[in-house]
């Protein structure tokens, strides 16, 4: 519709928009899930791998916030969002490792990784 308004907005750059959007706002909701978590984690084990989720869920988050600002086919903003795609699959084995530490219990784990897999399902969309 945005195309037929205004001819020099093609309908494929606003559907690629809201395709980053939908994969920020998936990403953001795991990073703030993951981040609230991990505080959790006790033991000098769990909190050094609870300060590595967040290190690597916020890159992960501001690698996005670089792609939205990148126009449609810009090759910065596909390696942006596959960054933040390997950052996400790094965070699952930390997530993993933190539930076999005994930091995380099972269905929190759970819980977070279906966010998880959400944001990452988004990401793989982009990168399609």
């Amino acid at each position: 519709m945005d195309a037929l308004i205004d001819p020099k907005r093609p309908a494929a750059a606003e559907t690629e928009t809201s395709r980053r959007l939908r994969a920020f706002r998936a990403t953001d909701h795991f990073t703030v899930a993951a981040w609230q978590e991990v505080r959790s984690f006790a033991r000098t084990e769990g909190e050094a791998l609870a300060r590595e989720i967040r290190r690597t869920v916020a890159r992960a988050g501001g690698a996005l916030v670089a792609a939205s600002s990148a126009g449609e086919d810009d090759d910065g903003a596909r390696r942006a969002v596959a960054s933040a795609h390997g950052g996400l699959l790094e965070v699952r084995y930390y997530l993993y490792l933190a539930r076999r530490l005994g930091c995380l219990d099972l269905k929190r784990y759970r819980q977070l990784t279906t966010l998880q897999d959400a944001a990452l399902r988004e990401l793989a969309a982009l990168l399609s």
